[in-house]
């Protein structure tokens, strides 16, 4: 080294880090990785390039880093190895960094004999690793448990962020997380963040087991319908949000059927098993319990053997009474009359539109009855005729005997009349009449009885 350079360190040396008139500004302060390297950098670089640059450490202890000057550097041993100095920027760059390299690092110099001096820091981690995150319990119930969850992790300085589905748990800055009253959206999975200035890692998954339920339990019944034939086929399904899964029993109206399981297959259904059908969902881990609301199932008779009665026969007298009956086998839901294809009107009929009774009857009243019995799956029409036999009135009945009695009289002598103009009276047809002399021979029989005058001659008398 030159004289020159020896009295420059020389004066460094004795002054030390005197407040100088130009301050020079650095990077930092600055973070490193043990056996990293980090650089220190003049935001405001020299200009020209100084002849001398002396680098100085203040930390667990207090050291001269380097002296560089254009004919080479004078390096403390603990650096040897470990640094490179950049003569035209007056930049350090450290390696192999170790927890004792944290502390103060400066910088002066001196251009044209002004000095230059400024400073920054360095804080040495070891990297964040071996992040694990634990619960205190895996197996839980909805509302009735409560989890603690911790993080731990190896490095320098770790702070902690919990996630639960990658969703960040506000508030949870801390490295235990817990949880109260758990419910079924905290399943996980949980993570662990862990992080210094340096690196950032990420624990394992944390899966939590969470019962719940039975809720929302729902009977459904295949096929869809409001009623149902005798002889059909149901099949009712139920089904409840629930873990483990539920257990189910089946009631109807109320009443268990010994029947267990998420189906309930009626097979050949009949009336008798219409009602309303409910399921109860038990949870075995949650020992809680949800019944469903009742679906009811109508089960209806087919129709069949429908017919129409009356009292009194098809011929039925006028001013009488009659009573027409509808019935059939099934189950009845409606009844309704009719009278020669129209609705029938201007009877009496019963509530049930079972029966029509009509009194008196009369003349109108005769025709073609008939009554659709049905229900919401079968129908069948009775049909029965009415003849009313309305006898004539009296006077209507002398009118035409005496119409008739005219009438034969009227043929009798308009006969006896034709007879008589003709004179062929006793002569077959096609021959000649007898000689008027014959006429005296009638005249021959005058006091005999008339059974014993020939025939032509009673009527000439």
């Amino acid at each position: 080294m030159d004289s020159h350079a020896l009295l420059t360190v020389g004066i460094l040396s004795a002054i030390g880090f005197c407040s100088c008139k130009n301050e020079l500004l650095l990077n930092g302060p600055l973070d490193g990785a043990v056996g990293g390297s980090v650089e220190f950098t003049l935001i405001n670089p020299p200009s020209p390039p100084p002849n001398l640059i002396t680098w100085r450490f203040t930390g667990y202890t207090e050291n001269i880093i380097v002296n560089s000057f254009s004919g080479g550097n004078e390096t403390h041993v603990d650096y040897v190895g470990r640094i490179s100095v950049n003569k035209t920027t007056a930049s350090l760059k450290l390696r192999g960094l170790t927890h004792n390299d944290t502390g103060r690092y400066s910088v002066s110099f001196l251009i044209s004999g002004v000095g230059y001096q400024g400073g920054t820091s360095l804080t040495v981690f070891d990297k964040i690793s071996n992040v694990k995150a634990e619960a205190n319990q895996h197996e839980l119930v909805e509302f009735n448990s409560s989890v603690i969850l911790t993080c731990s992790a190896s490095g320098s300085y770790p702070s902690f962020r919990w996630f639960n589905r990658s969703a960040d748990v506000t508030g949870s800055d801390n490295r235990t997380l817990t949880v109260v009253n758990v419910t079924r959206y905290d399943t996980g999975p949980f993570q662990c963040e862990a992080s210094n200035a340096i690196n950032v890692e990420m624990s394992s998954e944390v899966n939590l087991t969470i019962a719940y339920g039975p809720d929302s339990a729902v009977v459904t019944v295949k096929p869809p319908d409001s009623f149902y034939s005798s002889g059909s086929d149901i099949t009712l399904s139920c089904s409840s949000e629930s873990k483990p899964a539920a257990q189910f029993q089946w009631a109807l109206n109320g009443t268990l059927l010994g029947r267990e399981g998420p189906e309930l297959r009626l097979e050949n259904v009949q009336a008798s098993q219409s009602g309303a059908y409910s399921c109860r969902a038990y949870n075995s881990k949650t020992h809680r319990s949800e019944t469903s609301s009742p679906s009811t199932i109508t089960v209806l008779e087919r129709i069949s053997g429908a017919a129409i009665t009356s009292t009194g026969g098809v011929w039925i007298e006028c001013k009488s009474s009659v009573i027409l009956t509808c019935d059939a086998q099934g189950s009845i839901i409606t009844r309704e009359w009719r009278k020669d294809g129209n609705p029938l009107h201007g009877v009496n009929i019963d509530e049930l539109n079972r029966t029509v009774s009509i009194s008196p009857l009369k003349k109108e009243d005769k025709g073609y009855y008939t009554c659709q019995v049905s229900n919401p799956v079968s129908s069948e029409t009775a049909s029965k005729g009415l003849i009313v036999n309305c006898p004539l009135p009296p006077w209507v009945i002398v009118i035409i005997v005496i119409g008739v009695l005219i009438g034969v009289t009227a043929v009798i002598g308009i006969s006896i009349f034709l007879l008589k103009k003709k004179g062929k009276l006793g002569l077959p047809m096609g021959r000649q009449a007898p000689p008027q002399n014959n006429a005296s021979t009638c005249n021959e029989f005058p006091s005999v009885s008339s059974s014993s005058v020939p025939l032509s001659c009673r009527f000439i008398r």
